[in-house]
C-alpha cells in the first residue's frame, strides 16, 4: 500500500491526459482504482466511528474553555516572573563587575607585597655589597631573577628602589656586575693558591648570578692547568706512549672525579662544556707529544729508510742447509731493524690509548648530549661556539672545520685527527715493513735441518726390517710458528689501533706473506724423494708445516674476531663492517693451505706412495688364488696370507712414517695410499678368477684391508673402497642369487670371471 501511495504522489493530471502508451494507461488506471478504494475504505471508517469523534471533540472544547481560564489566572505570575529576571540578570552583571574588582584588587595586593619583598631584598642586597657578602648577595640576585615580570614592570617599582634616584634593575644589574667581577677576581685567587674549597666556592656562584658560560669555561680552564700537575712525570726519558697514557688517565679522572659536581649547581647536560674544553686540551697536548715523538724518534728518516728498503719484492729464503746471515739484503741491519720495532711499539700503544680514550669521552658526553637533543636553545648555552673553538686551536693548524657535534656531544674534527691519519699512515708502513722483514727472517732462521729424531731415513725396502725413528721426534719446523705469531701481533696491533683502514691494509700485507710462505712449503715438499734423511725431512715437515698452518690460521681468525667485536663495541656499523671483512678475508688462507697440502701429497703419491702400495699388493697376492675348493677355503680362512703380508708391510710403513707426521696429515696420507691401492686392485682383480668361495674370501680380505687401513688413518675410509666391496658382493653371491642392478658395466663384467657361471651356462 505504501508503494502505491508513493506512485500516486508523482502522478499529475496532465501527465495522464499525455499519455498514449496503452501500458502506462493501464497501470495508472490501476493505480487510480486501488486509490479510490483507500478513500472508500476510510471514508466508511469515520462514518462508523462518528459517535466517538464528537464525543472527542465536545471533549477538546470543554478542556480548551479550562486552558483560557488557566491562562487568566497565569498571566499575572508570568509578568512577576520577567521582572524578576530582568532585576536578576542586573544584579548577576554587578556581581560580575565584582568580581573583576576583587581580582584586580588581589593583584593588586600581590604586587604591592612583592614591591615590599623586593624592597627588602634590594636593602639586604646593598647591605651584603657593602659588608662584602657575596654569597648572600648573589643569593638576593638570584631571588631577582625569579620576581615576576609583571612586578618589575608595575606602577610602583619606583617605590622599591631604596633610593628613589636609581630604579631597581639599574641596582640589580649593577650589582650583578660587580659581583660577577668580585667572583672571578676570588676564583683567580683561589686558582693561584690552589684553595680548591675557594674554588668550588666560586663555581657555586656563578649560576647564581647567571653567569653559566662564564663559570663553566673558569672552572674547565682551571681543570685544564691541573692536568699539568697530573700528567708530570719524574723521569726525564720516558717513552711518549706513557706519556700520552698519563694524559688521557688524567682527564679521564677529571671527568669522573668532578661530573657530579658540576651537574649538581648547573643541570644535566651542561657538564658536556667542560668534557668539550677538557677533549681540545686533551688535543692539543697529545698532538704535542706526536711532534716530539715524531721528531725525537726520527720516524721521518726511518720511513725514508724503509721507503727504499726492496722489501716488496718477492723474497727467496736460503735453503736450510745455508746458515743465515745476520742482516737481510734489504739495506737494514738489525740495530736499526730493532729501533724501527721500537717505535712501531710506541705508535701502537699510542693509537690504542688514543682510541680508549675517544670511545671514553664519548661513553660520557652522548647520553648527556641526546637530553639536550630536541632544545636548541639550550644547545647553544652549553655546547662550544666556532669561534669559542677557534680560540682554542693554535693558529698554525689552520684547521676552520671543527664543530659540536650533536649526537655525541663532542667537538668533531679536532686537531688530534690529523695527527690520527699521519699516526695510522705511519703505522701502516711500520707494520708492513716489519712483517715482510720478520717473516723472511722467519723463514731464513728456519730449523728443519737441526729437527731431532730424524736421523734415520725412511726405508723403501719393505722386505726388511723396519727401523722406526728414535723418540722425541720433531714433526714441525719453527718457520710455521714463527710465521703465525708474526702475523697475529701484526693483527692484534692493527685491532688496537682501531682503525679499519690500519686492519685492511696490514691483513693484506699478512695473506700476500702467509701466501709466499704456502708457495715455499710447496717447493719443499715438491722436492724429489731419495734415501738421504736431509731430502725425506724436508718433504715431510713442509707437510706438517702446512697442517699446523691451517690449525693457526683458524684459531687466529677466531680470536682476532672476537678481539675486534669487544675492542670495536662502540664504532660505527659500516667502520664495524670493514674490519671484519678485513679478518674474514683471511678465512680464504684456509683453503689455500688445503690445497697445498693436498697438492703436495698427491705428489709424494706419486713418487712413493704408489710404487709402495703396489709392491706390498704384489708381495701380499703371491701364491694366492681366488678358485678355491672347500678344503681349500677351510684351509686360506684358518691361515690367511695376504691378510697376514698386507697388514705386517702397512704396519711395517706405518712404523715408519706415523712419528714423522701429524695425525691429521698421516691420515690423509693413508687415504692416498688406498687411492693407490685400490686403483692397482682393481685392476688386478679384473684378471682373477673366482668361483663363490672364492669371491667369500675375497670379499673378507677386501673387509680387512678396509679396516687395516682404516686403523691406520684413524678415520672412515668406506667410500673408498666402496666399488671394490660391489666387486666383491658380485663374485660372492650364489649363482642363482647373483644381482647387478645399481652396479655400473665394469661392475657387472667380473662375472666373467666366475667359473662356476661359465661352466653352468
Amino acid at each position: 500500500m505504501d508503494d502505491d501511495l508513493d506512485e500516486l504522489a508523482w502522478l499529475k493530471l496532465d501527465d495522464v491526459s499525455q499519455t498514449v502508451d496503452v501500458s502506462e494507461i493501464e497501470h495508472m488506471y490501476q493505480t487510480l482504482e486501488l486509490e479510490e478504494a483507500r478513500i472508500e475504505v476510510e471514508i466508511s471508517d469515520c462514518v462508523d466511528h462518528r459517535a466517538s469523534v464528537d464525543m472527542r471533540l465536545a471533549q477538546l472544547s470543554a478542556l480548551h474553555k479550562r486552558v483560557e481560564a488557566t491562562h487568566l489566572l497565569v498571566k499575572p505570575m508570568q509578568q512577576t516572573i520577567d521582572a524578576t529576571a530582568g532585576n536578576a540578570g542586573v544584579i548577576s552583571g554587578h556581581v560580575r563587575e565584582l568580581d573583576q574588582e576583587r581580582v584586580k584588587l588581589e593583584h593588586a595586593l600581590n604586587t604591592v607585597r612583592e614591591t615590599v619583598e623586593l624592597k627588602e631584598r634590594l636593602s639586604e642586597l646593598l647591605t651584603a655589597m657593602e659588608a662584602r657578602d657575596v654569597d648572600r648577595a648573589a643569593t638576593l640576585v638570584h631571588e631577582y631573577g625569579t620576581t615576576s615580570s609583571d612586578t618589575l614592570d608595575s606602577p610602583f617599582i619606583p617605590f622599591a628602589a631604596p633610593d628613589s634616584s636609581q630604579p631597581p634593575r639599574d641596582i640589580i644589574s649593577a650589582a650583578t656586575k660587580e659581583l660577577v667581577e668580585r667572583v672571578t677576581f676570588m676564583f683567580d685567587a683561589a686558582v693561584e693558591s690552589n684553595n680548591t674549597r675557594e674554588i668550588s666556592r666560586c663555581f657555586r656562584l656563578f649560576p647564581q648570578l647567571g653567569e653559566t658560560q662564564r663559570g663553566l669555561d673558569a672552572y674547565s680552564e682551571f681543570l685544564c692547568a691541573a692536568i699539568t700537575d697530573k700528567t708530570r712525570l719524574g723521569q726525564v726519558h720516558v717513552s711518549y706512549a706513557l706519556r700520552v697514557t698519563r694524559l688521557f688517565e688524567a682527564i679521564a679522572s677529571v671527568v669522573d672525579s668532578h661530573f657530579a659536581l658540576v651537574e649538581q649547581y648547573y643541570g644535566k647536560g651542561y657538564v658536556l662544556r667542560v668534557i668539550q674544553r677538557l677533549q681540545m686540551e686533551g688535543a692539543r697536548r697529545a698532538c704535542l707529544v706526536l711532534d716530539f715523538f715524531e721528531e725525537e724518534r726520527q720516524v721521518k728518516r726511518r720511513l725514508a729508510q724503509i721507503q727504499q728498503a726492496d722489501v716488496a719484492r718477492p723474497w727467496v729464503p736460503p735453503r736450510p742447509s745455508v746458515k743465515a746471515k745476520a742482516d737481510l739484503d734489504d739495506g737494514i741491519s738489525d740495530v736499526d731493524f730493532k729501533d724501527i720495532a721500537s717505535i712501531l711499539a710506541e705508535v701502537v700503544l699510542i693509537g690504542r690509548q688514543v682510541a680508549a680514550f675517544d670511545r671514553f669521552l664519548e661513553s660520557r658526553a652522548q647520553p648527556e648530549a641526546l637530553l639536550l637533543l630536541d632544545d636548541p636553545e639550550a644547545q647553544r648555552r652549553v655546547f662550544l661556539s666556532s669561534e669559542a673553538i677557534g680560540k682554542l686551536v693554535p693558529l698554525s693548524t689552520g684547521q676552520n672545520t671543527m664543530h659540536v657535534d650533536e649526537q655525541t656531544g663532542l667537538v668533531a674534527h679536532t686537531q688530534l685527527t690529523s695527527r690520527i691519519e699521519w699516526l695510522t699512515c705511519t703505522y701502516v708502513a711500520f707494520e708492513t715493513f716489519c712483517v715482510k722483514r720478520s717473516m723472511a727472517k722467519a723463514m731464513s732462521l728456519d730449523d728443519t735441518d737441526a729437527l731431532s729424531g730424524w736421523d734415520g731415513a725412511v726405508s723403501s725396502d719393505l722386505e726388511a726390517r723396519a727401523q722406526g725413528p728414535p723418540a722425541g721426534t720433531v714433526q714441525t719446523s719453527s718457520c710455521v710458528g714463527d710465521v703465525f705469531f708474526v702475523a697475529k701481533t701484526s693483527l692484534e696491533h692493527a685491532v688496537a689501533v682501531q682503525q679499519a683502514e690500519a686492519v685492511e691494509a696490514v691483513a693484506q700485507c699478512v695473506l700476500e706473506a702467509v701466501g709466499e710462505f704456502v708457495r715455499v712449503m710447496e717447493q719443499r715438499a715438491a722436492e724429489k724423494w731419495a734415501d738421504g734423511a736431509g731430502v725425506q725431512r724436508r718433504i715431510l715437515v713442509s707437510l706438517n708445516n702446512l697442517d699446523l698452518a691451517n690449525v693457526y690460521l683458524q684459531k687466529m681468525v677466531d680470536e682476532l674476531r672476537v678481539r675486534l667485536d669487544s675492542e670495536w663495541a662502540r664504532a660505527s656499523d659500516a667502520v664495524k663492517s670493514r674490519g671484519r671483512n678485513a679478518i674474514d678475508s683471511l678465512s680464504a688462507l684456509s683453503s689455500k693451505l688445503l690445497q697445498a697440502q693436498q697438492h703436495s701429497i698427491d705428489q709424494l703419491s706419486s713418487m712413493l706412495l704408489k710404487p709402495w702400495m703396489r709392491s706390498i699388493l704384489q708381495h701380499s697376492y703371491r701364491d694366492i688364488k681366488y678358485v678355491l675348493s672347500d678344503e681349500e677355503f677351510n684351509d686360506v680362512q684358518s691361515d690367511n696370507l695376504f691378510q697376514q703380508r698386507f697388514e705386517l708391510r702397512v704396519r711395517k710403513l706405518g712404523h715408519q712414517l706415523r712419528p714423522r707426521l701429524l695425525p691429521t696429515t698421516y691420515a690423509l696420507v693413508v687415504e692416498s695410499m688406498c687411492v693407490c691401492l685400490v686403483y692397482d686392485w682393481e685392476r688386478a682383480i679384473r684378471q682373477s678368477k673366482f668361483n663363490m668361495l672364492g669371491g667369500m674370501m675375497f670379499e673378507k680380505d677386501v673387509r680387512f684391508v678396509q679396516l687395516c687401513l682404516e686403523r691406520e688413518a684413524n678415520g672412515v675410509l668406506r667410500a673408498r673402497f666402496a666399488r671394490l666391496v660391489q666387486m666383491a658382493r658380485v663374485v660372492a653371491e650364489p649363482v642363482d642369487a647373483v644381482s647387478v642392478a645399481g652396479v655400473d658395466k665394469d661392475v657387472r663384467a667380473m662375472l666373467a670371471n666366475r667359473v662356476d657361471m661359465v661352466q653352468q651356462n
